[in-house]
């Protein structure tokens, strides 16, 4: 920017760019001594650079944070953010006095698609399981890739009867998925899902053991189905 021409111009818009994006404007008024408004916009250009690259660095920062909290695969909520958020969700139902359930989900019988179909088409599988369960999903419900190929969802606001009836039309939609894998047809996917609601089973702890131990019974049960946790189970989770 060159002012020796002796005009001072009324304003200055200096964008705020680095590698190659922009992100804002910076915008001054300069004094009308044009020494002045000279020494003022060389250290306006430099203030917009070094911004700009702040900038820059919290974008990276926040897609790095994000990137560490999403599970890659299926786009869902890793682990990671289920241990960052979990407890926080399971004492805030308690406050309220309302209920919140946990399903617990596996794929049935998943080791036979990397077996017989290569784990390409595993993560088909897994990548169409996770779609199920975005499109499940209601304004307050949160999904997870809990590990593998078992999955994780918190039910805000639901208790064990609604969460059963959300678990059963996951089960039945997943039951509808087709996959083509290289022209061959995979075999039907199939899930079993354990259900567990707090404030009966009360930590958050406790309350994610109590869904797993459900589900352990919906596979030991034959799979392809959601089990409710009852009194025995509960008796079973330390």
């Amino acid at each position: 920017m060159d002012l020796r021409g002796g005009e001072v111009p009324d304003t200055l818009c200096l964008p705020l760019t680095a590698q190659r994006e922009t992100f804002g404007l910076l915008y001054f008024e300069p004094r009308a001594n044009v020494v002045e408004a000279a020494v003022q916009s060389t250290y306006l250009l430099m203030l917009a650079e070094n911004i700009g690259l702040a900038l820059a660095n919290l974008r990276l920062r926040d897609q790095l944070r994000e990137m560490a909290m999403v599970d890659a695969l299926t786009g869902l909520a890793n682990r990671r953010q289920l241990d960052a958020v979990l407890g926080a969700r399971v004492a805030g139902a308690d406050r309220r006095a309302q209920p919140i359930s946990c399903l617990m989900i596996d794929v049935d019988h998943f080791k036979r698609f990397n077996d017989n179909f290569g784990h390409d088409a595993g993560d088909m599988v897994l990548r169409e399981v996770g779609a199920v369960l975005r499109g499940a999903l209601g304004d307050a419900d949160l999904a997870f890739r809990y590990g593998g190929e078992e999955f994780l969802m918190l039910l805000p606001g639901l208790d064990a009867e609604q969460a059963l009836a959300r678990a059963e039309d996951i089960r039945a939609q997943v039951s509808a998925i087709r996959i083509v894998h290289e022209g061959t047809p995979l075999e039907p996917v199939h899930v079993s899902l354990g259900v567990a609601t707090a404030p009966e089973h009360c930590t958050a702890d406790r309350l994610v053991n109590t869904a797993d131990a459900a589900l352990l019974r919906a596979k030991s049960q034959g799979r392809d189905q959601a089990v409710v946790a009852d009194r025995r189970i509960e008796r079973s989770v330390a």
